[in-house]
């Protein structure tokens, strides 16, 4: 390199490129508001279906879990519809399967109700719930109720504006 060349100020980017640096600096940085204005109201759907969710388990979960021998179908047919599909079928399944015969034979009436809810995780569609339940079953084998403390982990589903079970699973 000669010394001329050396003395010589570096030669200045044309406006063009300049220009185009700038394009992609501010596309980038609308992209990026872009993302998080959208987490942001993803994060506010959440928050706000953490309190519908947890209002539907409380009227849905008891009605799925209560039942008298001398209205089963009533009661089965009524809780069925707080389901999603799915969900629906494997309930009515085991219901009318295993318990309902066994509710007629010895006469059972159950009672639930939610002592306590906590949010595991929430989606604006989707949350997951644990139930703290207090049942009482009467018999004809018994002259006084017996009463069961359980908790059980809920699924629920958003379907058409509707939080329905999608899931239970009793926890020990």
């Amino acid at each position: 390199m000669s010394a001329a060349a050396a003395l010589r100020p570096p030669r200045a980017r044309s406006p063009m490129f300049a220009a185009a640096v700038l394009a992609i600096v501010v596309a980038g940085l609308a992209a990026a508001t872009g993302m998080l204005a959208a987490r942001a109201r993803s994060g506010q759907a959440a928050q706000a279906a953490r309190p519908a969710a947890v209002a539907a388990a409380k009227r849905e979960v008891p009605a799925l879990l209560s039942y008298s021998y001398q209205t089963f179908r009533a009661d089965l047919s009524r809780a069925g519809a707080g389901t999603t599909g799915r969900f629906r079928s494997t309930y009515r399944a085991l219901m009318s399967s295993q318990v309902g015969p066994a509710a007629r034979h010895a006469h059972v009436v159950t009672q639930a109700s939610v002592a306590g809810a906590s949010v595991i995780s929430a989606s604006p569609v989707t949350a997951t719930l644990l139930l703290f339940l207090s049942e009482q079953t009467r018999t004809d084998a018994r002259a006084e109720a017996v009463l069961n403390d359980t908790a059980v982990r809920v699924r629920m589903r958003k379907v058409n504006g509707t939080w329905l079970v999608a899931g239970l699973v009793p926890r020990s």
